[in-house]
């Protein structure tokens, strides 16, 4: 088999697997140039002198009470709950989904437990409001469309002093403990908490388990706070001024993300209002775009520029030809035709270069046997013979490397791309799932009771491409032919067990490419009979 097949296999794997740490729990972006951030062990001992005493510390103590759903409101695909506890949208459901893991959105720090007295006022509005010796809040959600709530805000002053406001808002928390413990590991890969702040975007991915190295506070103007699973989001935006933010876990299951308003002083008997903006639906860029919020940049794909160009690009060009084909299996292929189309100078100048490596092989095994005592000597003859053979020893290499920011953009793509859900293509019930052609009365080891028809196509493709490569290689020794005959048969059952599990979007793009590879391959073998 060809080295550049090898390596094709070996990077697939090391993006599918390993690099996808990077892409799903993307690093920290670089701190905000205005920002300040502030460490945790530094919060504590300068707390005092940042911000006032929040309104909780000045109020009666406050017992947990356990929260229940009081006020339900249903519109055509989500379900709204909203507590009296807290007096909060504690709830959201995306008809006939997983559990959504947000609970406490808009919750006020400190009064999070408080027993409020609401009432639903109409089919699409619950006003909730809690009043003590010092403070009333009065909060009145309204939901306008079938995706955007509209929040207002409203906190007086019952005291005889006037008290600088120091509230926080809890802008939402993500609370996975009731998630089951068995729950598909990739989909919880997905799970990701992001914050827009003074034009800097932080993301952090794998978002399914905290501890204390995810706390994060900022003096920052915020823009949204939001998270998103495999297919929705939830995005609060502020419709004022804010000084700053803090992301903090409460539990290993626990995360939650507050928000602080700019300080201002409230008279005894004055009251002051903050607007908020909460989108709630599918991760769909067209929809969030006509609110004109920002809501659709928490669709991204990568924290690197030009993965994310790729990957932007490609997203986009799928519904593309979805618009004209009416057909998203149809759309996968021709997108996986084009990528190759632009590709394929790399791929043939990769394979090109491979092929006289392999021409020159037995004059390296020669000079092997030759020099095998003289290592120094060795090296010399091989970089002349090279050198006038005008062979790069690096050349299947590196076109392959350059190919790598497509194969990683689409490779995102595919995985959670939202158009997908629920899209049939021939036999396929939904792109975003496995093809489960059919279902077996038996469980498989590392297969489970599932069919699924595309992964071992994908390998049965594999193979023969591998038949092809190994007609035209040139075997020095008989180890040499071992590994040969191994790597026929171990990769493409590596491969199938890989992807047996993985959506069949992807299916369909690696069964394209393995056909349109071998392809290839086969006209390179054919060339060199000539």
């Amino acid at each position: 088999m060809e080295r550049n097949t090898i390596l094709a296999v070996a990077l697939s794997a090391l993006v599918l697997f390993g690099y996808q740490v990077i892409f799903v729990a993307p690093k920290q972006a670089e701190s905000q140039k205005n920002s300040q951030v502030i460490a945790a062990q530094d919060l504590k001992s300068t707390a005092a002198q940042q911000a006032p005493i929040a309104p909780s510390a000045t109020s009666q103590t406050i017992l947990p009470i356990s929260k229940a759903s009081d006020y339900d409101i249903k519109t055509k695909n989500i379900g709204f709950s909203y507590t009296n506890v807290g007096g909060s949208l504690h709830n959201i459901v995306f008809y006939k989904n997983n559990i959504f893991p947000i609970t406490d959105v808009l919750s006020v720090s400190g009064f999070e437990n408080a027993p409020y007295q609401g009432q639903q006022i109409d089919n699409s509005t619950v006003e909730m409001s809690y009043s003590d010796s010092n403070w009333k809040i009065t909060k009145t959600y309204e939901i306008k469309d079938d995706n955007l709530v509209d929040v207002r805000m409203e906190i007086k002053n019952l005291s005889s002093i006037s008290t600088l406001n120091s509230f926080n808002f809890k802008a939402f928390e993500i609370d996975e403990s009731s998630l089951e413990i068995n729950q598909n590991s990739r989909e919880n890969a997905l799970f990701e908490y992001s914050v827009l702040a003074n034009g800097k975007m932080f993301r952090k991915g794998n978002a399914s388990k905290f501890d204390d190295k995810n706390y994060k506070s900022v003096l920052a103007n915020l823009t949204w706070a939001g998270f998103r699973d495999h297919y929705h989001a939830i995005v609060v935006k502020p419709e004022f001024e804010t000084k700053s933010y803090v992301i903090k876990s409460d539990s290993d299951k626990q995360l939650s993300v507050s928000i602080s308003p700019v300080d201002k002083e409230i008279a005894p008997g004055e009251s002051v209002t903050y607007d908020f903006s909460i989108y709630v639906g599918p991760q769909n860029p067209w929809l969030m775009k006509k609110y004109n919020k920002d809501f659709d940049k928490i669709v991204a794909f990568s924290n690197f520029p030009i993965i994310e160009w790729i990957a932007q690009a490609i997203y986009h060009t799928i519904p593309f030809f979805h618009s004209i084909f009416k057909s998203w299996g149809v759309s996968i292929i021709l997108i996986s035709v084009l990528l190759y189309a632009i590709t394929y100078p790399l791929t043939m100048q990769s394979m090109m270069s491979m092929r006289k490596m392999q021409e020159v092989q037995p004059k390296i095994a020669a000079l092997r046997e030759k020099y095998k005592n003289n290592p120094e000597k060795l090296n010399t003859e091989m970089m002349e013979i090279y050198r006038r053979e005008k062979v790069n020893p690096f050349g299947g290499c590196l076109p392959f490397l350059i190919q790598m920011p497509f194969f990683m953009a689409l490779y995102q793509i595919l995985w959670r791309a939202q158009y997908f859900q629920g899209q049939g293509f021939l036999w396929i019930r939904d792109l975003s799932q496995p093809d489960r052609l059919a279902t077996l009365p038996f469980y498989l080891p590392l297969f489970g009771n599932e069919l699924n028809i595309l992964p071992i196509l994908t390998g049965a493709i594999m193979f023969l491409q591998q038949k092809i490569s190994s007609k035209n290689a040139v075997i020095t020794d008989d180890q040499q032919a071992m590994q040969q005959k191994m790597m026929m048969y171990i990769l493409p059952v590596m491969m199938t067990c890989m992807f047996y599990k993985f959506a069949s979007s992807w299916a369909v793009y690696f069964l394209v490419f393995y056909i349109l590879s071998t392809a290839t391959q086969w006209r390179i073998a054919q060339a060199g009979k000539k």
